[in-house]
């Protein structure tokens, strides 16, 4: 995996973002997990995905970092202000590839949160249903893996934190609840369709039918 150079590259500038890129995994991290090896261009791409407003390339790299890209992924979710259309669909492809619990814990967040802006909130609805779904794919060191081998290395890349074995009875309720109580119509029509895609029969009146967890 290639990634342009940044100002991050010179000797001064790949200092500082070491620091910075240690202190942010040193507070996000387990210790053993910090100890792993990323590719030899993470630190750089961890260092512009930390400024204001890194490209799709940077988000989408980042998921090539098994150790620190579920990190710098879930801080880009848990950031508030205004962000480009291009920067979460990146967040979503990227994301969608690293099946992380501090990932989905962050997007999950986003997707409660009625004060967010309603296109992040469905971008993060769209993370949780691949989640929930049967095709996944993960991603180690920027290669995306097929279904089969998927559910093996879930547990096994290096740095990942695996989701609870109920993730996907999870999912289904929140979306569940999303479908028939958020306020936001943009948000309830996505949790509508997410449900359909996860297998939900919907009635005419447009809400979730009632249903028997799995």
């Amino acid at each position: 995996m290639t990634h342009p150079v940044s100002p991050s590259s010179t000797p001064r500038g790949f200092a500082l973002a070491s620091l910075l890129v240690a202190s942010t995994l040193g507070l996000f991290i387990p210790r053993a997990a910090a100890a792993q090896s990323d590719a030899p261009d993470c630190i750089s791409i961890i260092a512009d995905m930390l400024t204001p407003t890194p490209s799709a390339g940077v988000i989408r790299a980042s998921a090539g970092c098994p150790s620190s890209g579920p990190v710098t992924l879930a801080n880009r979710w848990n950031r508030r202000g205004p962000r480009s259309a291009t920067e979460r669909s990146a967040l979503v492809e990227a994301s969608s590839l690293l099946r992380d619990s501090r990932i989905y814990d962050a997007v999950l967040a986003v997707t409660r949160d009625e004060s967010r802006p309603s296109a992040d909130r469905v971008a993060g609805m769209k993370v949780l249903v691949d989640y929930a779904g049967n095709g996944y794919a993960v991603s180690q060191q920027g290669e995306a893996r097929g279904a089969a081998s998927a559910r093996s290395a879930d547990t096994s890349i290096d740095g990942s934190i695996a989701l609870t074995p109920g993730v996907r009875s999870d999912v289904k309720r929140e979306l569940y609840r999303l479908a028939n109580v958020d306020r936001d119509p943009e948000v309830r029509a996505a949790a509508q369709k997410g449900s359909e895609s996860l297998g939900y029969v919907l009635p005419a009146k447009g809400k979730v039918a009632h249903y028997r967890m799995p």
